[in-house]
């Protein structure tokens, strides 16, 4: 997977704004091409101009169409790089928190799942669930509640429970 650069999306948003633009054009000269069909009364030499009046009417709305569908394409086109903008973010913000200097009071290992643990309210299992979707697959239940308890004593985290479920605050350090 490369990295989307911002001229790249730069370039997107030039485009889809050049299309729009050319569209704007096209409908008005659409506008005025039926104004001057509908104005004009009918005569011979009218008729000829009608129906060429039509067939340039029929060719700008074919234009219409196909650009609308470039259009179309572009903005498909944009969502899936800022999609993978996101994606790369995501796992930047990863890297940093893998890679970052241990805690003080912490091993390595403790201060890797601190950096990682989001600061919202959440319960043992949704943190589990996050930490073994990062990659860490072989982690079990038992020592991410370990490494939890561990985190509040040390006072990284604090512990709520309610009813049978035990609730996790980070504290920011």
């Amino acid at each position: 997977m490369r990295f989307i650069k911002d001229t790249e999306k730069e370039q997107l948003k030039r485009l889809v704004k050049a299309c729009m633009l050319e569209i704007s054009k096209l409908k008005m000269d659409l506008k005025k091409c039926r104004q001057e069909n509908k104005s004009s009364p009918p005569t011979k030499q009218s008729d000829s101009h009608t129906e060429m009046n039509s067939q340039q009417n029929i060719e700008l709305e074919n234009l219409l169409k196909e650009k609308d569908e470039n259009i179309f394409e572009l903005k498909h086109i944009l969502e899936e790089k800022n999609k993978q903008i996101y994606e790369l973010e995501e796992i930047r913000s990863y890297f940093k928190a893998l890679t970052a200097k241990p805690k003080k009071n912490l091993t390595s290992f403790q201060s890797q799942i601190y950096q990682l643990l989001p600061s919202e309210k959440a319960n043992t299992k949704e943190l589990h669930l996050l930490i073994k979707n990062i990659g860490f697959k072989e982690l079990t239940f038992d020592n991410m509640l370990h490494i939890l308890r561990n985190l509040e004593r040390k006072g990284y985290y604090t512990s709520k429970r309610d009813n049978k479920e035990i609730f996790w605050q980070k504290i920011e350090k």
